[in-house]
């Protein structure tokens, strides 16, 4: 299963390269090229992967950055309390 991010981060990227249009229901999403060929499939798997180990990574990697972003945002708060 392709979460929603992946689909629409995907779509996203390719709107550089070629038009779309999406249509969902309650279950799938449906989309559709202007022009579809090897080429264009090719593309869109490659961005779909891509965005999928961003996801992934993005999970695995939220509590550190979240842990780093509390951390810088309290010694911003320290300087500006001197």
């Amino acid at each position: 299963m392709v979460s929603e991010w992946v689909i629409r981060n995907g779509l996203y990227w390719m709107s550089t390269i070629i038009s779309w249009k999406i249509k969902e229901d309650e279950q799938n999403w449906l989309v559709s090229f202007e022009t579809f060929n090897d080429e264009v499939k090719l593309e869109f798997e490659q961005i779909l992967n891509d965005s999928r180990f961003r996801e992934k990574l993005q999970v695995h990697t939220g509590e550190i950055r979240t842990l780093i972003i509390d951390n810088v945002l309290r010694s911003i708060n320290l300087r500006l309390a001197q």
